[in-house]
Protein backbone atom coordinates (compact mmCIF):
# COMPACT_ATOMS: atom_id res chain seq x y z
CA UNK A 1 0.00 0.00 0.00
CA UNK A 2 1.06 3.52 -0.63
CA UNK A 3 1.91 5.52 2.63
CA UNK A 4 2.01 9.11 1.13
CA UNK A 5 -1.90 9.61 1.18
CA UNK A 6 -0.69 12.84 -1.19
CA UNK A 7 0.04 10.18 -4.14
CA UNK A 8 -2.90 8.67 -3.31
CA UNK A 9 -4.64 11.79 -3.89
CA UNK A 10 -2.55 12.06 -7.27
CA UNK A 11 -3.15 8.62 -8.92
CA UNK A 12 -7.13 9.15 -8.15
CA UNK A 13 -7.51 12.82 -8.58
CA UNK A 14 -9.41 12.60 -12.33
CA UNK A 15 -11.82 10.24 -10.90
CA UNK A 16 -12.40 13.54 -8.41
CA UNK A 17 -15.54 14.79 -8.01
CA UNK A 18 -15.65 18.66 -6.61
CA UNK A 19 -17.07 16.86 -3.13
CA UNK A 20 -14.19 14.67 -3.42
CA UNK A 21 -11.58 17.57 -4.12
CA UNK A 22 -13.32 19.58 -0.90
CA UNK A 23 -12.27 16.22 1.22
CA UNK A 24 -8.83 15.85 -0.28
CA UNK A 25 -8.19 20.06 0.36
CA UNK A 26 -9.16 19.25 4.29
CA UNK A 27 -6.27 16.55 4.24
CA UNK A 28 -4.07 18.31 2.02
CA UNK A 29 -4.04 20.89 4.63
CA UNK A 30 -2.86 18.60 7.70
CA UNK A 31 -5.98 19.11 9.88
CA UNK A 32 -6.52 17.34 12.89
CA UNK A 33 -7.90 13.83 12.26
CA UNK A 34 -11.69 14.18 13.15
CA UNK A 35 -14.22 10.74 13.18
CA UNK A 36 -16.58 10.45 9.16
CA UNK A 37 -19.12 12.35 11.01
CA UNK A 38 -17.41 15.61 12.45
CA UNK A 39 -15.69 15.23 9.01
CA UNK A 40 -18.78 15.31 6.92
CA UNK A 41 -20.04 18.49 9.36
CA UNK A 42 -17.03 20.03 8.77
CA UNK A 43 -16.70 20.40 5.54
CA UNK A 44 -20.05 20.32 4.70
CA UNK A 45 -20.44 16.98 3.00
CA UNK A 46 -22.31 13.63 3.73
CA UNK A 47 -20.70 10.53 5.61
CA UNK A 48 -21.39 8.26 1.61
CA UNK A 49 -19.20 11.04 -0.31
CA UNK A 50 -16.50 10.27 2.11
CA UNK A 51 -16.32 6.39 1.73
CA UNK A 52 -16.84 6.77 -1.86
CA UNK A 53 -14.13 9.07 -1.48
CA UNK A 54 -12.10 6.63 0.23
CA UNK A 55 -12.85 3.49 -2.29
CA UNK A 56 -11.54 5.76 -4.96
CA UNK A 57 -8.51 6.27 -3.09
CA UNK A 58 -8.48 1.99 -3.12
CA UNK A 59 -8.78 1.98 0.76
CA UNK A 60 -12.18 -0.57 2.23
CA UNK A 61 -13.17 2.18 4.44
CA UNK A 62 -12.68 5.42 6.00
CA UNK A 63 -10.39 4.05 8.97
CA UNK A 64 -8.29 2.72 6.84
CA UNK A 65 -7.68 6.07 5.45
CA UNK A 66 -7.33 7.52 9.02
CA UNK A 67 -4.96 5.19 9.72
CA UNK A 68 -2.90 5.76 6.88
CA UNK A 69 -3.19 10.09 7.46
CA UNK A 70 -1.95 9.73 10.94
CA UNK A 71 0.67 7.96 10.19
CA UNK A 72 1.49 10.62 8.06
CA UNK A 73 1.23 13.28 10.50
CA UNK A 74 3.25 11.76 13.06
CA UNK A 75 6.06 11.24 10.32
CA UNK A 76 6.10 15.47 9.79
CA UNK A 77 5.55 15.79 14.06
CA UNK A 78 8.71 13.08 15.84
CA UNK A 79 7.72 14.60 18.79
CA UNK A 80 4.27 12.37 18.24
CA UNK A 81 5.51 9.29 16.85
CA UNK A 82 6.22 6.94 19.74
CA UNK A 83 3.03 7.84 21.03
CA UNK A 84 0.95 7.27 17.75
CA UNK A 85 2.83 4.11 17.13
CA UNK A 86 1.95 2.22 20.45
CA UNK A 87 -1.48 3.40 20.22
CA UNK A 88 -1.51 2.15 16.41
CA UNK A 89 -0.39 -1.44 17.88
CA UNK A 90 -2.93 -1.07 20.43
CA UNK A 91 -5.39 -0.50 17.39
CA UNK A 92 -4.39 -3.50 15.36
CA UNK A 93 -4.42 -6.02 18.39
CA UNK A 94 -8.02 -4.74 18.97
CA UNK A 95 -8.89 -4.90 15.36
CA UNK A 96 -7.13 -8.40 14.70
CA UNK A 97 -8.90 -10.05 17.83
CA UNK A 98 -12.33 -9.06 16.39
CA UNK A 99 -11.23 -10.52 12.65
CA UNK A 100 -10.87 -13.90 14.89
CA UNK A 101 -13.76 -13.20 17.69
CA UNK A 102 -16.36 -16.24 17.32
CA UNK A 103 -19.35 -15.12 19.56
CA UNK A 104 -20.35 -18.50 19.87
CA UNK A 105 -17.13 -19.93 21.35
CA UNK A 106 -16.96 -16.92 24.04
CA UNK A 107 -20.89 -18.46 24.52
CA UNK A 108 -19.59 -22.07 25.31
CA UNK A 109 -16.50 -20.71 27.56
CA UNK A 110 -19.35 -19.34 29.41
CA UNK A 111 -21.43 -22.14 29.87
CA UNK A 112 -18.42 -24.35 31.37
CA UNK A 113 -17.56 -21.59 33.73
CA UNK A 114 -20.93 -21.48 35.02
CA UNK A 115 -21.43 -25.29 35.13
CA UNK A 116 -18.48 -25.73 37.28
CA UNK A 117 -17.70 -24.23 40.67
CA UNK A 118 -13.77 -25.66 40.49
CA UNK A 119 -11.64 -24.04 37.52
CA UNK A 120 -7.88 -25.09 37.10
CA UNK A 121 -6.18 -22.90 34.72
CA UNK A 122 -3.24 -23.76 33.11
CA UNK A 123 -0.01 -21.38 31.95
CA UNK A 124 3.09 -20.49 31.48
CA UNK A 125 5.02 -17.39 31.45
CA UNK A 126 2.83 -13.98 30.73
CA UNK A 127 -0.09 -16.18 30.11
CA UNK A 128 0.88 -17.25 34.26
CA UNK A 129 0.91 -13.67 34.85
CA UNK A 130 -2.55 -13.04 32.93
CA UNK A 131 -4.25 -15.69 34.79
CA UNK A 132 -4.39 -14.11 38.08
CA UNK A 133 -6.26 -11.34 36.35
CA UNK A 134 -9.07 -14.10 35.78
CA UNK A 135 -8.75 -15.83 38.85
CA UNK A 136 -9.64 -12.30 40.54
CA UNK A 137 -12.69 -11.88 38.37
CA UNK A 138 -14.33 -15.32 38.76
CA UNK A 139 -13.36 -15.66 42.60
CA UNK A 140 -15.69 -12.33 42.86
CA UNK A 141 -18.63 -15.10 41.02
CA UNK A 142 -18.23 -17.34 43.12
CA UNK A 143 -15.67 -19.82 41.46
CA UNK A 144 -12.77 -21.25 42.98
CA UNK A 145 -9.70 -20.83 40.65
CA UNK A 146 -6.47 -22.72 40.32
CA UNK A 147 -3.50 -21.34 38.74
CA UNK A 148 -0.68 -23.95 37.61
CA UNK A 149 1.61 -22.46 36.32
CA UNK A 150 4.74 -24.37 36.18
CA UNK A 151 5.06 -28.03 33.51
CA UNK A 152 6.03 -29.95 36.41
CA UNK A 153 3.06 -28.84 38.68
CA UNK A 154 0.91 -29.04 35.12
CA UNK A 155 1.89 -32.82 34.79
CA UNK A 156 1.26 -33.73 38.12
CA UNK A 157 -2.21 -32.18 38.48
CA UNK A 158 -2.89 -33.63 34.75
CA UNK A 159 -2.10 -37.01 36.48
CA UNK A 160 -4.84 -36.22 39.09
CA UNK A 161 -7.63 -34.36 38.04
CA UNK A 162 -10.89 -37.03 36.99
CA UNK A 163 -13.72 -36.82 34.54
CA UNK A 164 -15.79 -33.76 33.99
CA UNK A 165 -13.78 -31.19 35.68
CA UNK A 166 -12.86 -28.12 33.86
CA UNK A 167 -9.36 -26.86 32.63
CA UNK A 168 -8.39 -23.80 30.94
CA UNK A 169 -5.22 -24.15 28.87
CA UNK A 170 -3.60 -20.39 28.09
CA UNK A 171 -0.96 -20.51 25.59
CA UNK A 172 0.06 -17.49 23.04
CA UNK A 173 2.53 -19.73 21.14
CA UNK A 174 0.73 -22.79 21.50
CA UNK A 175 3.61 -24.92 21.25
CA UNK A 176 4.65 -26.32 24.63
CA UNK A 177 5.20 -30.44 24.35
CA UNK A 178 4.36 -30.89 27.90
CA UNK A 179 1.22 -28.92 28.06
CA UNK A 180 0.58 -30.66 24.76
CA UNK A 181 0.67 -34.35 26.19
CA UNK A 182 -0.71 -33.22 29.74
CA UNK A 183 -4.23 -32.06 27.44
CA UNK A 184 -4.03 -35.75 25.68
CA UNK A 185 -3.89 -37.07 28.81
CA UNK A 186 -6.67 -34.90 30.60
CA UNK A 187 -8.72 -35.53 27.32
CA UNK A 188 -8.60 -39.38 27.34
CA UNK A 189 -9.80 -39.47 30.64
CA UNK A 190 -12.94 -36.81 29.45
CA UNK A 191 -11.68 -34.08 31.67
CA UNK A 192 -13.56 -30.97 29.74
CA UNK A 193 -10.90 -28.84 28.48
CA UNK A 194 -10.69 -24.71 27.02
CA UNK A 195 -7.86 -23.36 25.31
CA UNK A 196 -7.07 -19.36 24.58
CA UNK A 197 -3.88 -19.43 22.03
CA UNK A 198 -3.01 -16.99 19.23
CA UNK A 199 -1.53 -20.16 17.31
CA UNK A 200 -4.67 -21.91 15.44
CA UNK A 201 -2.59 -24.98 14.04
CA UNK A 202 -1.70 -25.33 17.71
CA UNK A 203 -1.94 -29.11 18.89
CA UNK A 204 -3.68 -28.13 21.67
CA UNK A 205 -6.83 -27.65 19.49
CA UNK A 206 -6.59 -31.60 19.05
CA UNK A 207 -7.84 -32.03 22.34
CA UNK A 208 -9.39 -28.88 23.28
CA UNK A 209 -13.44 -29.17 23.27
CA UNK A 210 -13.37 -25.26 22.47
CA UNK A 211 -10.70 -22.78 21.57
CA UNK A 212 -11.12 -19.05 21.63
CA UNK A 213 -8.32 -17.53 19.25
CA UNK A 214 -6.84 -14.64 20.52
CA UNK A 215 -4.02 -11.98 18.71
CA UNK A 216 -0.27 -12.75 18.62
CA UNK A 217 1.75 -10.03 19.50
CA UNK A 218 4.52 -11.37 16.83
CA UNK A 219 7.34 -10.77 18.99
CA UNK A 220 6.83 -7.22 21.00
CA UNK A 221 6.61 -9.08 24.00
CA UNK A 222 10.17 -9.77 24.01
CA UNK A 223 10.97 -6.17 24.01
CA UNK A 224 8.49 -5.23 26.74
CA UNK A 225 7.02 -2.37 24.30
CA UNK A 226 4.05 -4.50 24.70
CA UNK A 227 3.01 -6.71 27.50
CA UNK A 228 3.07 -10.09 26.80
CA UNK A 229 -0.44 -10.58 28.86
CA UNK A 230 -2.82 -7.88 26.97
CA UNK A 231 -3.47 -10.81 24.35
CA UNK A 232 -4.76 -12.82 27.30
CA UNK A 233 -6.66 -9.93 28.82
CA UNK A 234 -8.20 -9.09 25.81
CA UNK A 235 -9.92 -12.54 25.36
CA UNK A 236 -10.56 -12.67 29.57
CA UNK A 237 -12.54 -9.07 28.94
CA UNK A 238 -14.41 -10.86 26.33
CA UNK A 239 -15.14 -13.64 28.27
CA UNK A 240 -16.21 -11.68 31.49
CA UNK A 241 -18.17 -9.12 29.84
CA UNK A 242 -20.25 -12.35 28.54
CA UNK A 243 -20.47 -14.12 30.90
CA UNK A 244 -22.35 -11.52 33.33
CA UNK A 245 -24.56 -10.93 30.84
CA UNK A 246 -25.61 -14.30 30.26
CA UNK A 247 -25.90 -15.18 33.88
CA UNK A 248 -26.38 -11.83 36.05
CA UNK A 249 -29.48 -13.49 37.24
CA UNK A 250 -27.23 -16.21 39.05
CA UNK A 251 -24.59 -14.09 39.69
CA UNK A 252 -27.02 -12.12 42.02
CA UNK A 253 -28.28 -14.58 43.91
CA UNK A 254 -24.80 -15.88 44.77
CA UNK A 255 -23.61 -12.24 46.09
CA UNK A 256 -26.71 -11.69 47.74
CA UNK A 257 -26.09 -15.29 49.83
CA UNK A 258 -22.60 -14.21 50.45
CA UNK A 259 -24.23 -10.85 51.90
CA UNK A 260 -26.60 -12.85 54.28
CA UNK A 261 -23.33 -14.49 55.14
CA UNK A 262 -21.30 -11.71 56.20
CA UNK A 263 -24.77 -10.30 58.42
Amino acid sequence: MIKDFRLLFEYARLKFTNTDQKIADYFLALNPTKNIEELAAEIGVSTASITRFCKKLGLNNFKEFLYLYQNQLDSENPEFTETRTLQNEYFEMLQQFDQCLIQDDIDVFCELIHKHRVIYVFGLGYSAFAAHDLKFRLTRLGKCVEIVHDNDSIEMISSIIGEGELVLLLSLKGNNNRMVQSAKRMKEKGVKLLCITANESSRLLDYADNTLLTVSLKGEESTGMISGQLPMLIAFDHIYFRYVSLYRDSIQKWVRTEQSFEE
